[in-house]
Formats: structure tokens, sequence, C-alpha cells
């Protein structure tokens, strides 16, 4: 009979691709679906259900088990390690929210770097809801993506107690450890060799299943920008394999995390703990942000509103709402004291980078076709400030002491 013996069907607990469609439950499309999903061994019941509902299959999740496991044995499939429902002991788990927040950096290598340019995906979520509490896509996975990322996490939700890493330079970077002590949040590494226990690393495998395909797909930055926002949504109000047996009936990390927050900043404090790294400018006509008596583009669609200035030793990213706009290689010269901000001893080296904003006010032409990369000046040293000449006294004055 098409498809193999009946005996084998049922055998699986599911009916035979022939019977009526009023029964049938799994045909070939879905058992080949499954045959490729089940070569990574760590997709369970669960969540490969998950994946097969986004693919547009209709089976339930005992279904999926057991094709999956049927499918391993036939093929000789790794299965996941711990058999017998056995679990790894995770470290870093909370008891309650924003106890505990971990962190990472994945490399999106499934994007057509051809289009788009290198990719990453930096993410900051809570260990207890699961719930991701901030994440972007970045140009690069340098400490100015990373804290980006954990300032608008800690702006939204507060501060953890505890912020959970691997060993990345990144992340235990002096400037990097001066914010984890301004915000008083402790910080922990996980063990070489054991990234199962950052459970951003879990976060990131629901990802790669929920989210590669739009990634892989994008022809823009733009594009590139709305899959992941799209996926960071999705994720948080999606049913969570962790909350399945919590009695209060809360089953994805956005219910989990709810209003919750750790401790709250005035937003001079928070300003104040980042100062160093983060500036805070409004963009003018003409597209422009000022540091540091130097004018920076960021993006003309944007004037009037306010951009974020990510400065390290040697680079400075200009950013709106968390959206990349510019960077630049910098000589800075750090601040001398409190009243004393630094300075910018050199410009060099722009990159613009594609954004969904666009200005309101219609062109002839545009800067860049018309005057080209070097005749457009996307940098411009402004003259320093005069020095204040010293009063002289009036005449009355000179009189009198004389």
């Amino acid at each position: 009979m098409r498809g193999g013996r009946r005996e084998d069907w049922k055998a699986s607990g599911t009916d035979h691709p022939g019977d009526q469609p009023g029964v049938r439950k799994a045909d070939f499309a879905a058992v080949e679906a499954i045959r490729k999903l089940a070569k990574n061994p760590g997709l369970g019941a669960f969540r490969m259900h998950a994946a097969l509902v986004q693919m547009g299959f209709d089976l339930s999740r005992a279904t999926c088990g057991r094709i999956l496991a049927q499918v391993r044995e036939v093929y000789g499939y790794e299965k996941p390690e711990g058999g017998g429902g056995a679990k790894r002991t995770m470290p870093f788990a909370a008891s309650e929210r924003h106890e505990i927040w971990s962190a990472d950096v994945r490399h999106l290598d499934m994007v057509d770097e051809g289009l788009i340019g290198k990719a990453y995906s930096v993410t900051v979520m809570d260990n207890y809801s699961r719930a991701i509490v901030a994440s972007a896509v970045t140009r690069r996975q340098d400490l100015s993506a990373f804290l980006s990322v954990f300032y608008r996490a800690a702006e939204r939700y507060g501060a953890p107690k505890t912020l959970v890493t691997d060993s990345g330079s990144v992340f235990l970077s002096n400037r990097a450890k001066a914010v984890y002590a301004r915000l008083g949040v402790g910080k922990e590494q996980i063990e070489k060799g054991r990234p199962w226990q950052n459970y951003s690393e879990t976060t990131f495998g629901i990802q790669q299943r929920m989210a590669d395909w739009h990634f892989s797909r994008a022809e823009s930055w733009a594009e590139l920008v709305e899959a992941h926002d799209r996926f960071v949504a999705d994720y948080n109000a999606q049913s969570h394999f962790a909350h399945q047996r919590r009695e209060d009936g809360r089953r994805s990390p956005g219910e989990v995390l709810s209003w919750v927050t750790g401790m709250r900043f005035h937003p001079k404090d928070l300003e104040r703990a980042f100062f160093s790294e983060r500036h805070s400018r409004v963009i003018d006509r003409l597209g422009y942000a000022t540091l540091m008596r130097w004018r920076l583009y960021a993006e003309e669609g944007l004037a009037g509103k306010e951009a974020e200035l990510w400065l390290l030793e040697k680079t400075l990213t200009v950013e709106h709402a968390g959206e990349p706009l510019s960077t630049y290689e910098v000589d800075h010269h750090p601040a001398g004291g409190s009243s004393d901000s630094g300075s910018l001893l050199a410009v060099r080296k722009p990159t613009l980078f594609e954004t969904p904003f666009v200005s309101g006010q219609m062109r002839l032409f545009g800067l860049a076709e018309t005057l080209g990369d070097d005749g457009w000046l996307k940098m411009l040293r402004l003259e320093d400030y005069a020095a204040r000449s010293p009063r002289r006294p009036g005449m009355l004055q000179q009189v009198l002491f004389a």
C-alpha cells in the first residue's frame, strides 16, 4: 500500500496517509519536516511542535514526539543529552524576577553579507521569566553595541541584582565593569566550555528556529531589523516550555515578567552611570549631531529628534532608538575631572548605515549622488570657543585703586 505498511504507521501512534481526510494526523510532508529538524539533537517534542505549527502543520505535541522518537531510531540521529528526562543543573537559576539577567552576542551568519554586511544579535534576558528585556541587531559585536542594549534594558526595567555572561572581553572590559558598579549589579561568568549555563544560549536556539528563516531572506538592513523585532515580540508572547506547569496559568515570558521591575533609577542617575560611554544630542535640521566641537552626520530624516552617541577609545557610534545611524573612528582624550567631558582629537572613516528613517522634505538631488563621498562632509571640526577676555576696570575704579 502506498506510503508503507499501515501497521508501521499505527505503531508510531499516527494514522496512515491513505486514511480518510477526516482522520489523517500526519502526511509525508510532516514526517519529512520532522526528519530534517530531528538532525538537531537539542530539539524535543515541545519545540518540534512549535516549529511545525509555524510551518503550517496541524499536529499535536504528543504526535510530534512519537514521530520524532521513531525517526531518530530509524536514522540513528543523535538524541538529546541527559536521557531519561534528566536535567542539567543550572547554576544561575533565578527565584524571582530581575534577580539574574543573562547577556550574550550571536553572529547572524545566515544573513546575506553581500546585501547587508555582517550582523549580530545582542540580547539581554531575565532568567526567571525567560523574557527578553532588550535586544538589537548590530553591525559589530563590540562594547558600544552591548552597552547600548544594556542601557535600554536598564532604562525600561531597572537593574538586576546579577548579570551573567561568558568571559568575552566585551563583558569584562574595565568600562563595562564601571557601569556594573555604578548600577550596583553583581557580575558572574559561566564556566568555560559550558555555554548552556547562559540562559541566552537557549533563547538563541529558539531564535534559530523561529527567526533564522526570515533573517536569511532579508534584503536590507531595515528588513532585518523588522524581522528581529517581530521575533522578540513573538518570543515574549508565545508559550515557553519552562512555564508549562506554573500554577498561576501564565505560560509566556511576557506574562510571567508582567509589570514587575528591578531597581529603578532616575533618568539623570542612569545617564550619569553611562555618562562616560553615552551622550544624548538633538539632531539639527541638516541631520548632524554635535559632540565636543565636532559636527557628525546622523540622519536628516530625524531632524529635531534625540540621538545617542556611544564613545569608546577608538570608535563613536550614533544611534536613535537603538538603531545605528553612523559610526566613526576617533582619537579621544578622556575626561580629566568632574567638569571635563574630554575632547575628540580626530574623527575619520565615517560609515553611514541604511535606516528606515526618511526625510519628509523632498529634494531635487541627494548629497551623496551630487557631491560624492569626498565632497560630502560627514564630519566637520568646529572652531573652539573664544577665550573670555578679562574685564577692564572702569574709570572710577581706576581712580579709586590708583
